[in-house]
């Protein structure tokens, strides 16, 4: 009997404990958590832009110093507009620092700013002295400081300007009733060297590959015309000065720091 009593006391026993075994929970390590991807805007990048420039020529009257005198009656200066298509290639670098992007960025184009105006000095009848200004080829050199805020960039942008330039200042004397017999002929060409800022917004829609807007202002600086009129002795100078607006959009690709999830 006693045997039987033990007996049944240990299989007891031995359910009770495989029972609450099975009730035991191993712990497990939580599977880490994948938070959004961060973008960064470190690194070199390459672009392409296009886009429209609305500029303005502001000409003085062209003055002859060994004289004394204007070519026309009066001594006015005079402004008209030069616009033309816009664009080309960038390359630039940032570096980025919290949620603040700076870094440098270089770009050079065609900005072909076109334009004409009578000059206005003559009387109306006769008045043929037409001043004509064109440009081609442009580079500029910035600074950039942006705010990032995700697959968003905020920046503006400042610095020097280059633009390659052509303007003259003619009067034909030619099929003008009234002109008289004096013609004048008068030409200048140069790299104006200025500056420029600007700003806009560009977003990463792709991993190394942006988007963006963006606008910019230039000063440009003058460029010096001169030349002669029909009067042996006669020789005549002005400057036009010239500054522009300007809107494009662009595209770039980076290389620098992936766009990543982070654990």
């Amino acid at each position: 009997m006693r045997r039987i009593v033990i007996a049944a006391a240990t299989a007891g026993l031995f359910v009770v404990s495989h029972v609450h075994a099975a009730d035991m929970r191993m712990p497990v390590k939580a599977a880490p958590v994948m938070v959004a991807a961060a973008p960064d805007w470190s690194g070199f990048y390459l672009g392409l832009f296009a886009g429209y420039g609305w500029g303005r020529a502001e000409a003085t009257a062209p003055y002859d110093s060994g004289t004394g005198f204007f070519y026309n009656f009066l001594g006015s200066g005079y402004a008209f507009d030069a616009n033309g298509f816009f664009g080309g290639g960038t390359v630039g670098y940032n570096i980025q620092s919290g949620a603040i992007v700076y870094g440098l960025e270089g770009e050079v184009g065609y900005l072909g700013l076109k334009g004409s105006a009578i000059e206005p000095n003559d009387l109306p009848a006769s008045a043929d002295t037409t001043t004509r200004f064109k440009s081609d080829v442009y580079g500029a050199i910035y600074g950039r400081l942006g705010v990032a805020a995700g697959a968003a960039l905020f920046y503006g942008k400042g610095g020097v300007a280059f633009l390659n330039a052509k303007a003259s200042t003619v009067d034909p004397c030619a099929g003008t009733p009234g002109c008289g017999t004096t013609t004048l002929n008068m030409a200048g060409d140069k790299l104006m060297v200025g500056w420029s800022a600007g700003g806009g917004f560009e977003w990463m829609f792709a991993p190394g590959w942006s988007a963006k807007a963006e606008y910019a202002y230039f000063d440009f600086g003058k460029v010096d015309v001169a030349g002669t009129s029909s009067v042996p002795g006669e020789f005549y100078r002005q400057s036009v000065d010239v500054t522009a607006h300007t809107a494009k959009v662009g595209i770039n690709y980076r290389w620098g720091a992936p766009l990543a999830a982070r654990y």
